[in-house]
């Protein structure tokens, strides 16, 4: 049977136990009878066992001991690279920030290891043709240049074999060789190492739907099957995206209604055709510069709106 693995290290933001919460709700809601593990530290381990936020006949928390060495982030990130080791039979791994939408227990893949692409295109058709990546990538001694396919590791479809185990141990160790401090993102060495290997199958982005990815997310929306929501952007399309939402105190029936219908959780937003002026000058050098005041110094933006607000007149 397919088991649901998610990985959580930490007791002290509020954000992420509540996408925990409404991520495990949403398992138990459309698949009350598959097995979920919680992959954590001892430190979290105990937190969610005293808590009670988990019953146990919702998940089980499978605690590890983790070297010393690691940070929190770096903890998980270890957990998550080394999943495949730590359970038995073949798994979903899937991170906090997804609803699952509808009973998916029944998935399975030719491959030994399936994740959908990343912004669901290949890396030549992010918005900058994969330059950030590459860039980030080399900073931490990765070359993913040659990537075609450039998978997304929030969603992880892993069969109990050879050459799932073959990878993730390889993974493990490029991510634990290549970690600095600030740069502990684990997507990097994926790709890297399936470039050395070539062992991820493409999985089909209903089951990843990365709002992320903006008008290529909506294709999969109709059938969507996981719904993958959190942005590193200070806003987005989508009502989870608000970290300051996700700190409130949510009631079980607020959860309730989330996992209910979360297709019906979006915001206003508007689109905006390549070929338009708006998009345009979003792509120009003076737009970034203008964003960049706006998320980083912010009373800097609000004083030039102001004199600006004033000539205008």
């Amino acid at each position: 049977m397919l088991k649901i693995v998610y990985v959580y290290v930490g007791t002290e933001k509020k954000e992420y136990l509540n996408m925990l919460r409404i991520s495990v709700r949403s398992a138990v809601k459309h698949m009350p009878d598959t097995p979920i593990i919680i992959l954590t530290d001892r430190q979290t381990g105990d937190y969610l066992q005293e808590s009670g936020v988990f019953l146990a006949d919702a998940a089980e928390i499978l605690s590890v001991e983790i070297p010393d060495g690691y940070n929190t982030v770096e903890k998980s990130r270890y957990l998550k690279t080394n999943l495949r080791e730590l359970i038995d039979g073949d798994l979903l791994y899937i991170d906090c920030d997804v609803i699952i939408c509808e009973d998916i227990s029944d998935l399975s893949a030719d491959t030994s290891v399936s994740m959908a692409l990343d912004e669901h295109g290949l890396l030549s058709q992010q918005d900058d043709g994969g330059a950030a990546i590459r860039r980030a990538a080399k900073a931490r001694g990765l070359d993913v240049d040659a990537c075609i396919k450039y998978f997304n590791g929030g969603v992880i479809l892993a069969k109990d074999d050879d050459n799932a185990h073959q990878f993730f141990r390889r993974w493990f160790e490029v991510w634990d060789a290549t970690r600095k401090p600030s740069m502990h993102h684990d997507q990097y060495s994926l790709n890297a190492v399936n470039l050395e290997m070539d062992v991820i199958g493409e999985l089909d982005g209903t089951y990843n739907c990365q709002l992320t990815a903006t008008y290529r997310a909506f294709s999969y929306l109709r059938n969507v099957k996981i719904l993958h929501y959190l942005s590193a952007q200070p806003d987005g399309i989508y009502q989870l995206n608000d970290i300051e939402y996700l700190r409130k105190d949510f009631t079980d029936e607020e959860i309730d209604a989330i996992v209910s219908d979360p297709v019906k959780r979006f915001l206003p937003f508007h689109f905006y055709a390549d070929s338009s002026v708006e998009y345009r000058i979003m792509q120009q050098s003076h737009f970034h510069l203008i964003y960049r005041l706006y998320t980083r110094h912010r009373k800097l933006y609000d004083f030039g709106e102001k004199i600006l607000g004033k000539l205008r007149k």
